[in-house]
């Protein structure tokens, strides 16, 4: 009955004194809190954003893989898959490149399958089209176009040619629909028409477009069904199903040329009959080298010779990873995967200096409390289980509400970031048992195993060793004591400061600690701030010196040559060929770069400074190498005198030598001159584009001058910056709010690491304070007595901080950078500014708390004696 008494008594006594330290215990439970909800909430961010995707690819029964020809494919081809329905599902599609002439926009229309098989569209609003007369667009297509409605008409508007291959050109909007073959916002793909990029798709029902011939057949493997998309296992069946749909219909490619021929040959037949025998008449009658003869007699070897020089199709496998975003959203995934093994690290780390002052802080105060209990004949098991019970519910508390709020608000806000720029649903969070367990064992150790490092001196003393107070810690003479000249003019005030910090080396050390790591997280968020708005600055006002781009069908003549220059808006242009070629390297997402040669490319510095990033120094173009920009140096990991691997369009592989790389923070460019060109692809330049800048001018300006020279045949595209820049960053203004938690989460840890350290100093010294009190101290002089210590810690932190923040933004932009975007790795001197004066503010709000809490101190029951 006794044992029972004292143990319900005991239990008391430990709920007795979370209450009486209710700060201490919120203060721990609010470091577990933070660290837990991060560490939890960053690692669950990626695996969360990668399933939405997966799950989307499932539902939308994304395609495995694709096949195209450059003659075009036909029921054959059908026909040789169909034999093989049991491995595969596939679906034949049917579309047209047009230039809109009406807005310089290259559009795909593509026929929409009666049933969709695969790659379904996902309506975003209204329905899919059920009449000739509907259309849907792609969701791309109202951001571009804001005045694109549901119930709108959409028109057709391109030469006369690309017209022809529609039997209708006016439709009625329906719907807004997003593909999951084009996961990113913005990138559409290449064509070979316009500026040699799709800027979005439109679909209409299959009567709309008059060819027969399938564009592309669209496989889906059933072995792939159920295996998550990015592993191992999906590369490896991925590649064996590709080697296999190669095997199938490699024998078609030499069926179609024999189809083509035989074709062209009966056609060929028709139309050489008459022209034959008007041959034979005419050399019965004429004698041999008259010139109507041997004009007959060429046409009759030129229309022979149009069917002989058909050649064989060549057939063009592409998989999933040569869809536009598709490669790149998983590496987002995997850089957010990064982030959360190091970031969180950071509040784990500061939870644990903390705990480990706290515990170490309770222990002392408790002391005489753990002498008595041992007297009394308490073992060391129920003496220590005050501190494991205590220690204990601040993590477990502390870890419950850290998953809750961590695993359910990160990933949606990260994800919300990376939204802008995907065409995904919203994630659906999922709590990571691994993980969570994780983070409740860093929680108990955090303050259990702090605990049990504090204890293991103080339970194996004896009881009367415990109920004498710890004798106080020896004062040294410090070093800068010897500098008799310094320390004799400081005042009595500072003197004593200087000895209690270097007193309290643990405290020192603690402080600085996690007032660095506070300031380093925050210099990452502001840093994050200036290297995303440093992209606008850098690329458009001081790389890029041109207003618009101008896209031809090919070389410039002299009615485009004036129409050009005409008005008062214009100041100059260069002429340049541009042209979309691709990149591709094993282990390497495909990138495509834009191909400039320009004419002559003496003058293209007017246009594009090319510079090294860090020197500044000027880049020239040579006849015998490359330029290529800094990002597509590191993606590749090539340097100046290395090759590069490039692939134009309708033609094979080139190797080109780089002389040089520039700096460049948006998409991936190669310039090179004339001649290089000429001797790598053994033709010359056709120079279809021209850069052109602009005096001062106005939107609307601008927008008329694009029109105008719309109109101008052969003009088939004008892109204005001022447009190109409000498109591009306009998915970076989300970045911000990743920008947003580092700042708000570092400050407030810095706000409770500043609250705990100093409340424990002021504990551990209340003896000390209500002294100085007694002898005349003003309040005001009290908190001053502590505050400049903390001050000073402050101070050292935020040096200390410095140092580790550029540490760590440096890391955070290696790992958080996407492939066609460099960010500026400057962080701006005002960064660091802003980051110390909050730190400096938290310090003072610590310190108006501190002030209060000393105002209120007793004085007569802090100086009773202990003995």
């Amino acid at each position: 009955m006794v044992g029972a008494a004292m143990t319900a008594a005991y239990f008391k006594t430990i709920m007795r004194e979370i209450w009486s330290s209710k700060a201490r215990f919120a203060s721990i439970l609010l470091i577990i809190f933070l660290g837990v909800a991060f560490y939890t909430g960053i690692r669950a961010t990626g695996p969360d954003m990668s399933q939405a995707a997966n799950d989307y690819y499932a539902k939308q029964k994304l395609a495995t893989n694709s096949v195209q020809s450059t003659m075009g494919l036909t029921k054959a081809d059908t026909r040789v898959l169909n034999q093989h329905r049991s491995q595969l599902t596939y679906q034949v599609t049917r579309y047209a490149d047009v230039n809109q002439l009406n807005n310089s926009q290259v559009v795909r229309v593509m026929a929409l399958p009666t049933t969709q098989r695969l790659n379904r569209l996902r309506i975003v609003k209204g329905r899919l089209p059920r009449h000739a007369n509907e259309i849907v667009l792609d969701a791309q297509a109202q951001r571009l176009q804001p005045k694109l409605k549901v119930g709108s008409t959409y028109r057709i508007s391109s030469t006369a040619k690309r017209n022809a291959q529609f039997t209708r050109r006016t439709f009625k909007v329906v719907g807004f629909v997003n593909s999951p073959t084009y996961v990113e916002n913005t990138n559409r793909g290449v064509t070979n028409i316009g500026k040699g990029t799709l800027d979005y798709l439109v679909y209409v029902r299959p009567q709309v477009i008059k060819s027969s011939v399938i564009t592309r057949i669209d496989v889906q493997f059933k072995n792939l069904r159920g295996v998550t998309p990015y592993t191992a296992k999906y590369r490896r069946l991925n590649r064996e199903n590709t080697a296999q749909l190669k095997r199938w219909l490699k024998p078609q490619a030499r069926k179609r040329q024999q189809a083509l021929q035989a074709q062209a040959q009966a056609q060929a037949q028709a139309k050489l009959k008459p022209l034959r025998q008007a041959t034979q008449q005419l050399a019965s009658q004429v004698p041999a080298g008259t010139a109507q003869l041997v004009k007959l007699q060429s046409q009759l070897k030129r229309a022979q010779a149009q069917v002989a020089a058909i050649t064989m199709p060549t057939y063009l496998y592409t998989d999933r990873t040569d869809n536009p975003g598709y490669t790149e959203y998983h590496e987002n995934t995997q850089r957010v995967v990064a982030l959360s093994t190091v970031f969180p690290l950071f509040f784990i780390a500061i939870a644990a200096l903390i705990c480990l002052t706290t515990m170490t802080r309770m222990v002392e105060e408790l002391r005489l409390q753990m002498g008595t209990l041992k007297a009394l004949g308490y073992t060391n098991t129920a003496v220590g289980s005050e501190f494991m019970i205590y220690g204990g519910l601040a993590a477990l508390i502390g870890t419950a509400l850290g998953v809750l709020f961590g695993v359910n608000f990160f990933p949606r806000f990260i994800a919300q970031a990376y939204g802008s720029m995907y065409n995904l649903p919203a994630i659906n969070v999922q709590y990571i048992w691994m993980d969570i367990g994780i983070a409740l064992a860093i929680a108990l150790l955090c303050t259990l195993g702090t605990a049990l490092v504090v204890l293991r001196v103080d339970l194996n003393s004896l009881p009367a060793q415990l109920l004498q107070p710890r004798a106080p810690k020896a004062g040294k003479t410090l070093l800068l004591e010897r500098w008799q000249w310094l320390w004799h003019r400081l005042s009595f005030n500072h003197k004593i400061t200087l000895r209690n910090l270097f007193r309290y080396k643990q405290r020192l050390l603690m402080t600085v600690l996690g007032i660095a790591g506070c300031m380093a997280m925050m210099i990452t968020g502001f840093g994050l701030k200036d290297s995303i708005g440093d992209i606008s600055v850098k690329q458009f006002n001081e790389l890029w010196h041109y207003d618009a781009v101008v896209t031809r069908s090919g070389n410039e003549t002299d009615q485009q040559r004036q129409a050009l220059s005409r008005g008062q808006l214009y100041q100059a242009s260069l002429k340049l060929q541009a042209k979309q070629v691709t990149v591709k390297q094993s282990g390497v997402a495909e990138q495509t770069a834009t191909l400039g040669i320009p004419a002559p490319h003496q003058s293209l510095s007017k246009f594009v400074v090319l510079r090294h990033r860090q020197s500044h120094q000027a880049i020239h173009i040579g006849n015998r190498d490359a330029v290529i920009d800094e990002k597509l140096a590191k993606l590749y990991g090539v340097h100046a005198g290395d090759d590069l691997t490039i692939k134009l369009a309708g033609q094979t592989t080139k190797r080109i030598h780089i002389s040089a790389v520039a700096e460049n923070y948006v998409n991936h460019f190669i310039y090179m001159s004339p001649t290089y060109y000429r001797r790598v692809f053994k033709q010359a330049p056709v120079y279809n584009t021209n850069y052109v800048r602009f005096k001062q001018a106005t939107k609307k300006q601008e927008n008329a001058y694009a029109d105008r020279l719309l109109k101008q045949a052969g003009v088939q595209n004008v892109t204005l910056m001022s447009t190109e820049k409000a498109t591009n960053f306009k998915m970076l203004d989300s970045m911000n709010l990743v920008v947003l938690i580092f700042v708000i989460s570092a400050g407030a840890l810095a706000l409770v690491v500043l609250y705990n350290l100093t409340n424990i100093n002021v504990s551990e010294r209340i003896r000390e304070l209500s002294t100085i009190k007694v002898l005349g101290f003003y309040d005001g002089e009290v908190t001053m007595y502590i505050f400049r210590e903390n001050l000073i810690l402050t101070v050292l932190g935020i040096i200390a901080g410095c140092f580790l923040g550029n540490w760590l933004h440096a890391y955070i932009l290696q790992t958080a950078e996407t492939n066609a975007l460099m960010f500026s790795p400057t962080i701006h001197p005002l960064s660091y500014v802003y980051a110390a004066l909050l730190t400096l503010a938290f310090s003072l709000l610590v310190m108006g708390m501190m002030h209060r809490k000393l105002k209120r101190v007793n004085m007569l029951d802090a100086l009773k004696s202990v003995d």
